[in-house]
């Protein structure tokens, strides 16, 4: 007989056979709950896992990020490469006048991002002054515009060449 104030909670729950209701008791036990108890944590639990994603999804998921991260690699890295040939390309097309080693008539346009690298005051060799400027070093065409630069700038005695690299003079 169910307890007036329970009657609103209360089901019947018929199994299969006894030999279940048995093994239902046992674990029951073995969780130190009621049969009650043991019946609602379980049902609570097994209408929790509905919820969440099956395992296979997940996995399916984490696959297709992934993909798409690798793809989003691949694709930033030649993005990358060809940034570096379009800057590489921008500069050779800016200073274009030291071409040629000897002192042109008129005025040629230094490029400022060299003096400002060179006005540091560290000593830098070739590499680390083409990798601050954005310049490929496979680029003859570009290294050799940066170099005419700098062969003109030792002329007029403002940078100097040495063992380790090129140094701005004070």
């Amino acid at each position: 007989m169910v307890v007036a104030g329970l009657k609103a909670r209360y089901i019947d729950v018929y199994l299969p056979s006894s030999d279940a209701k048995l093994q239902w008791e046992e674990d029951a036990k073995k969780a130190g709950v009621s049969l009650s108890k043991y019946v609602y944590e379980t049902m609570e639990a097994s209408r929790a896992k509905k919820d969440e994603t099956p395992r296979s999804d997940l996995v399916k998921e984490l696959s297709e990020a992934k993909d798409q991260a690798q793809k989003l690699q691949n694709e930033l890295r030649m993005k990358n490469l060809l940034l570096e040939k379009l800057q590489t390309d921008v500069y050779k097309a800016r200073h274009e006048a030291f071409k040629e080693v000897g002192i042109p008539e008129g005025t040629r346009p230094y490029d400022k991002e060299l003096i400002k690298v060179l006005r540091r005051g560290k000593i830098l060799e070739g590499y680390a002054i083409l990798n601050e400027l954005g310049i490929d070093p496979r680029d003859s065409e570009a290294v050799k515009l940066v170099n005419n630069q700098l062969e003109a700038l030792q002329r007029f005695g403002l940078v100097e060449e040495t063992a380790g690299g090129w140094k701005w003079i004070k």
